[in-house]
C-alpha cells in the first residue's frame, strides 16, 4: 500500500468571481468541521432571509460565516464581511449557499476517492 501524503492529495474547489471592479476570482475549497458546523446552525437564519423574516444579528452571522467560507480559499486571500456587505445582497448570499452546499454535496458524495 502507497503512504498517504496529504501534500499530493488532489483537492477539489469551487471558483467564485466577484461583482466588484477587478473582478477578482477565488477557488474555495471544502469546509473544515468548525465551518461545516456554523453552516449548519445557519440553515435557520438562511431560511429567515428566504422568509423576509430577518433581523440584524441574522444578517451579521449570515455575511460573517460567507466571508469564513470564502476565505478559506487556495490562494489565501481574506475575504472580510464589509467586503461582502458591498457588493452581496441577500439574493446573492442565497445563491452563494445553496451552490455552495451543492458543491459539498458533489464532493463527499462525488467518485473522485482514490485509495
Amino acid at each position: 500500500m502507497k503512504p498517504l501524503n496529504f501534500n499530493k492529495v488532489k483537492k477539489t474547489y469551487l471558483t467564485v468571481t466577484f461583482s466588484d471592479e477587478d473582478n477578482t476570482t477565488i477557488m474555495i475549497g471544502t469546509p473544515t468541521k468548525a465551518i461545516m458546523d456554523d453552516l449548519l446552525e445557519l440553515q435557520d437564519e438562511l431560511n429567515n432571509i428566504n422568509e423576509d423574516e430577518t433581523d440584524l444579528d441574522s444578517t451579521d452571522n449570515l455575511y460573517s460565516a460567507c466571508a469564513k467560507v470564502m476565505s478559506r480559499n487556495k490562494g489565501g486571500v481574506k475575504i472580510s464581511k464589509e467586503f461582502l456587505e458591498e457588493i452581496f445582497d441577500f439574493e446573492d448570499i442565497t445563491i452563494f449557499f445553496d451552490t455552495y452546499m451543492k458543491f459539498i454535496d458533489e464532493v463527499t458524495n462525488g467518485t473522485n476517492r482514490k485509495n
